[in-house]
């Protein structure tokens, strides 16, 4: 089972997976990076508006490259 990386990019810098975890394949990786996106997006409550445009959550394969980037503003949804 191959081994992807979770990383997470803003203009904080970088907060970089260093275990991984092992995943049947790249879609369940990016189910994973978006629950992980979602738990962080709680805590983030708080942030000043626009600065999730700045924020990425990056898988990194086993051979350290990046699979797939999701930028925090595609999952982020309006609250009425």
């Amino acid at each position: 089972m191959p081994r992807y990386y979770i990383d997470i990019r803003s203009h904080f810098g970088i907060d970089e997976d260093p275990s991984g975890v092992d995943l049947p394949d790249v879609a369940a990786a990016r189910s994973e990076a978006l629950k992980m996106l979602q738990v962080l997006l709680g805590n983030w409550a708080a942030m000043p508006p626009g600065y999730s445009d700045a924020i990425f959550i990056e898988i990194i394969g086993e051979d350290l490259r990046p699979v797939l980037i999701i930028p925090c503003s595609d999952v982020i949804t309006v609250k009425s």
